[in-house]
C-alpha cells in the first residue's frame, strides 16, 4: 500500500491538522508516521502540504502531495491553540522566545543635565579612590618585606 485515494475534493486539509502520512524511512521501507499540517499551497493546480512528522526532528518537515496523505484517519485541529504562533496560527511546537530589546531613548536623554545626573547616580554605585584605566592596566605592586636570619 503506498498510495492512497484522493478524497480532497470531499474534504479541505487546513492547517494544523493531523493525518499519516507515507514517507521512506532510513531502510528505504514504506512508513505512515502522524503528521501536522503546517501549511497549504497550490502550485500548477494541484495542493501541496508542508508537514511536519510528530515527534521526528523538524529537518524533516517536507512538501507532499496528496497521494502520500492518509485521509481515513484525518485529525482536525482543536477549536483552541494550545501554542499560538507568531502569527496567531496552532503551531506543533512552542516557538522561541522573541529576544527583549532593551535600548530605548527618550528624549530627556540629550539633556545634558540629565546626563550628567543620570552618571552621578551611576557614579554612587562604582567603588572610588581608582581612577579609569587610559590604556595598559599594570598589576599594583605588592610589597614584599624579606628577613634575613643567620641560622647557619
Amino acid at each position: 500500500m503506498t498510495k492512497m485515494a484522493d478524497h480532497s475534493s470531499s474534504v479541505e486539509i487546513v492547517e494544523g491538522c493531523r493525518l499519516p502520512v507515507l514517507r521512506k524511512n532510513q531502510e528505504h521501507e514504506d512508513e505512515w508516521p502522524l503528521a501536522e499540517i503546517l501549511s497549504v499551497k497550490e502550485v500548477s493546480g494541484r495542493k501541496l502540504y508542508y508537514v511536519h512528522y510528530i515527534d521526528f526532528n523538524k529537518r524533516l518537515d517536507e512538501w507532499v502531495t496528496t497521494d502520500r496523505l492518509d485521509m481515513k484517519k484525518l485529525q482536525f485541529p482543536k477549536k483552541e491553540a494550545k501554542t499560538p504562533t507568531k502569527n496567531g496560527l496552532s503551531g506543533s511546537r512552542p516557538s522561541s522566545p522573541e529576544k527583549e530589546v532593551v535600548s530605548e531613548r527618550r528624549e530627556t536623554d540629550t539633556d545634558p543635565a540629565l546626563q550628567k545626573k543620570q552618571r552621578k547616580s551611576l557614579d554612587l554605585n562604582l567603588p572610588s579612590a581608582t581612577p579609569p584605566s587610559r590604556g595598559k592596566t599594570l598589576p599594583t605592586p605588592v610589597q614584599v618585606k624579606f628577613t634575613h636570619s643567620r641560622d647557619y
